[in-house]
């Protein structure tokens, strides 16, 4: 039975500890900066590195604040344990090489969980892009933060802190990702962000990025946490026809030579987790699995890099 720590029971650590006791044969122990909070899920609590080097456990899963990350996802590496860390791998770039060349050195997993590329209108686009002429893509993503999380004042959350690592760029990279999943990846990467509405401390809260990717394509891309209107789509152009991605009404449009088809699914945000862990642990131990250390520092790379050279409105 693996040990598995768990750094953080926030909303996202709560539901991948949820998914680990419903579905996988572990031994779960969540790291608390105060032992004896209690969490509903019964998992036994530690506070000290002196217990979580006792434990010698096989796999960290950090979900703790994007600016903790690091340290994190180091002192772990330290103890031998895989890594499994909540999307983005981090805020800056700050100890990134560190981590990078202990998970070498020690033949470490470092998974960056980026769970869209599991779900299922990703991959029916992704099947549906094969061997076509792709002319443009738009992706857009919206929604409103103070909705996100409605145990906790959204301005106490990391999301609302650019200290802490939130902000879209970094808290909605999920599209960043999984544009470099679906078209390859991403050359140029310019726009600006803004922070429009009242509903951070001090992050952003949209974006408008203009991105090339393989094969020169353009891709449009606007990312919000201050609208009302919920939407996560995808939409193609390619050669004959267009693609139309709803990923929260699980559904695919697909027009190609004049005929339209569409495909919806039931797969639901539990078999997308639940999916992305069974494939996190099929490739432990192989260097070749998605979305590991050095796929991950790419796209971070590319990140900071945008944030330090967009117009910051």
């Amino acid at each position: 039975m693996m040990k598995i720590v768990m750094f953080g029971l926030g909303s996202i650590g709560h539901r991948h500890a949820r998914i680990l006791k419903d579905h996988f044969d572990c031994k779960l122990y969540a790291y608390r900066r105060k032992k004896g909070e209690g969490n509903d899920l019964g998992v036994e609590e530690i506070d000290s590195d002196q217990e979580l080097q006792a434990l010698n456990a096989d796999i960290a899963c950090i979900c703790n604040p994007t600016s903790f990350h690091m340290d994190t996802a180091i002192k772990c590496a330290k103890l031998n344990m895989h890594l499994f860390i909540e999307k983005p791998l981090s805020h800056s770039l700050s100890k990134i090489d560190e981590l990078t060349s202990l998970c070498h050195k020690k033949h470490l997993t470092c998974y960056t969980a980026y769970n869209l590329r599991f779900h299922p209108v990703i991959g029916k686009i992704k099947v549906l892009l094969q061997k076509r002429k792709l002319y443009h893509a738009r992706i857009v993503c919206s929604s409103y933060l103070p909705d996100w999380r409605a145990d906790q004042d959204h301005k106490l959350s990391y999301s609302s802190s650019k200290e802490l690592g939130g902000g879209v760029v970094f808290d909605l990279s999920h599209e960043l990702d999984f544009t470099q999943y679906l078209f390859g990846s991403i050359k140029e990467m310019e726009g600006h962000y803004l922070r429009r509405a009242d509903i951070t401390l001090d992050s952003e809260d949209c974006v408008d990025i203009l991105l090339r990717c393989d094969d020169n394509l353009p891709v449009n891309m606007h990312l919000n946490f201050l609208s009302h209107l919920k939407e996560r789509t995808i939409k193609v152009d390619f050669e004959n026809g267009y693609i139309v991605g709803d990923l929260m009404n699980n559904e695919v449009r697909f027009y190609c030579d004049g005929e339209l088809q569409q495909f919806s699914f039931d797969e639901n945000m539990h078999d997308v987790y639940r999916n992305q862990w069974q494939y996190f642990f099929d490739h432990m131990n192989k260097p070749k699995g998605m979305n590991q250390i050095d796929e991950s520092k790419e796209l971070l790379e590319k990140m900071v890099k945008f944030k330090v050279e967009a117009h910051a409105g």
